[in-house]
């Protein structure tokens, strides 16, 4: 289960965030999940609860948030953007298999709240 290595380092991203910003309790995070980055929400999601939170401190009470970034492409060859909801090889406007993930291939902390 990689979501449980994941959920670490997204802890790891949050503590350095907080120190940065010398927060000394994290009271909400979002983190944002690219339908294309072969992350379960669920599993992160329980890794992140279950294993994370009641472990550290500053994090044990926060609210946590995931939310689901759709996949967009741009076509290399129509120069089009395409927002899908599952990953589709070819253009729908000019069937094109030059593709790039532009946006939904990622998992990061998109917001942390704290004091």
């Amino acid at each position: 289960m990689h979501e449980l290595g994941e959920a670490l380092e997204l802890f790891e991203v949050i503590k350095s965030e907080a120190k940065k910003n010398g927060l000394k309790k994290v009271s909400k995070v979002t983190i944002r999940v690219g339908e294309a980055s072969g992350i379960k929400i669920d599993f992160l999601r329980h890794s992140f609860l279950d294993h994370i939170l009641p472990q550290n401190s500053i994090v044990k009470e926060a609210k946590v948030d995931f939310i689901s970034e759709t996949i967009k492409l741009k076509c290399g060859d129509c120069k089009r953007e395409v927002v899908q909801d599952s990953f589709n090889p070819l253009c729908p406007f000019c069937q094109s298999s030059n593709l790039e993930i532009i946006a939904g291939k990622g998992t990061y902390i998109e917001s942390i709240e704290g004091e």
